[in-house]
């Protein structure tokens, strides 16, 4: 059993008391010093004792007869608290004493490092800073109380809403815990994060105040939380001279956008004449970077890691050759493909319905990068035999983010084959989840019904690739 000495005065002192005797399960015996008539009811694991704490002799003497493990000065006359702490800092220079400061008396005192000192006007400015809207709530008393504890609110427009964490980055930080209708949820892989949860998050403050700027973020900064900028991928022998174009429409997308940076990254760079048009379109929002030997996976990543991007574009070739498609599922950041329709002349973002819960991660960044580009959003339900009672619950999904956007969403159902129907279809973009198990080698995917796979293979749409949730 611990021994604690506390030595009390005033209303806030009486009232610490009366907390810590009621906590029988601490296992701690409370010594009261006190000159104040305090009226606590007398309880086993309490004393009291009568004397002038300022006296040093008097102090002195009480003290060695007993073993104190801390002790606590709550006093309102800070003159005499720092004459008390001078006292017993005079015959024991290693006791644990924790000081209430009320008037930062103590603030320019240097620390023994066995002293805590409690700024009672700081804690209650950070309380009440606490309660002005969109400012993070930070832990005080947890930790190193820099602020790498953190919890936020998830709004309703939120990128983070309806989004699991396995989809979401979490590079030096992690979404620790998230309570939801008044219980405390312990998060893994599969969970959804909804409106109105409550994250507690932890890493580096300087990076949470960063995502709690991205959590908070109501107007769908895309491609939050993926990333900020974005990244085109050239590879001169599968792109040739459509590499220019690609970079056109790469410029067209990040034109859509305020405070973003396109990198582009070359590589096979044999074509001297396209390399020097490549050139010139360098300036202060895009950055280009060559590689003349052949590209590693360590190149990307590190570039992925050092520009924060968010979304990569390249072509569907870059994106079969060497099993590229598994690498870059790995970084969990959205992927862009080109197709023969130019992104200013796309009409329509295009969910087609898979029978697969993966509808539901990926349905918010439809949304939001239909609103984007200004074009219409449908999700197509399309089944040769007319089966479409699998697809309410997707269907009630997006009519309920349709509110929430406060965005037309088109819900088509028809008896059609769903690969020929897409074929037919012009001016969409199609927006996929994006998983490692993806096919795009194999002609087995040919006597398979996995729709995204074959979805792939549609050369002429571009597609908007989402990383989803392994199971």
């Amino acid at each position: 059993m611990s021994n604690i000495l506390i030595i009390a005065q005033g209303p806030i002192a009486k009232a610490f008391i009366s907390k810590v005797t009621e906590k029988d399960t601490l296992g701690h015996h409370y010594t009261v010093l006190t000159n104040d008539e305090l009226n606590l009811e007398k309880r086993h694991n309490l004393d009291f004792v009568s004397f002038d704490p300022t006296s040093l002799f008097r102090l002195k003497n009480f003290y060695q007869q007993h073993q104190f493990k801390s002790v606590f000065i709550i006093y309102y006359n800070m003159d005499e608290a720092k004459a008390i702490y001078e006292n017993i800092r005079s015959f024991n220079q290693k006791i644990r004493i924790v000081i209430l400061d009320s008037n930062g008396h103590f603030r320019d005192m240097e620390s023994d490092g066995y002293t805590n000192i409690i700024d009672a006007t700081n804690i209650l400015i950070n309380r009440l800073y606490d309660y002005l809207p969109n400012v993070p709530v930070i832990a005080q008393n947890i930790g190193l109380h820099q602020g790498e504890i953190m919890e936020v609110m998830v709004p309703f427009s939120s990128t983070y809403a309806f989004r699991h964490i396995s989809s979401i980055p979490q590079i030096k930080w992690k979404i620790a815990a998230i309570y939801r209708d008044n219980k405390l949820l312990l998060p893994n892989s599969a969970t959804m994060i909804r409106p109105r949860d409550m994250l507690l998050i932890i890493g580096k403050p300087q990076i949470l105040q960063n995502v709690y700027k991205r959590i908070r973020n109501e107007n769908g900064l895309f491609p939050e939380p993926f990333g900020k900028n974005f990244y085109l991928y050239l590879d001169i022998d599968n792109d040739g001279p459509r590499a220019l174009e690609y970079i056109e429409e790469a410029i067209y997308f990040l034109n859509k956008f305020d405070n973003k940076t396109l990198i582009i990254r070359v590589t096979h760079p044999n074509d001297l004449e396209v390399v020097n048009k490549i050139k010139e379109y360098e300036r202060e929002q895009i950055f280009i970077y060559f590689s003349f030997d052949e590209i590693d996976e360590s190149v990307v990543g590190d570039d992925i890691l050092t520009h924060e991007v968010g979304l990569i574009l390249l072509s569907f070739e870059s994106l079969k050759k060497s099993s590229c498609s598994k690498r870059l599922h790995a970084y969990k950041k959205l992927i862009y493909l080109f197709g023969e329709t130019k992104l200013p002349h796309i009409r329509e973002a295009v969910v087609v319905y898979n029978h697969k819960k993966s509808i539901e991660e990926i349905s918010s960044v439809a949304f939001y990068i239909s609103e984007i580009l200004k074009i219409k959003l449908s999700l197509r339900d399309y089944d040769p035999q007319g089966k479409f009672n699998g697809s309410s619950f997707a269907i009630e999904h997006f009519e309920t983010l349709s509110h929430v956007h406060n965005t037309k969403v088109e819900i088509i159902q028809k008896r059609k084959n769903p690969i020929k129907a897409i074929k037919k279809a012009q001016n969409i973009l199609l927006v996929i989840p994006f998983s490692s198990r993806i096919d795009l080698q194999s002609f087995k995917v040919f006597f398979q019904r996995d729709i995204d796979s074959l979805l792939l293979r549609t050369n002429s749409h571009p597609k908007l690739l989402i990383p989803i949730e392994e199971t």
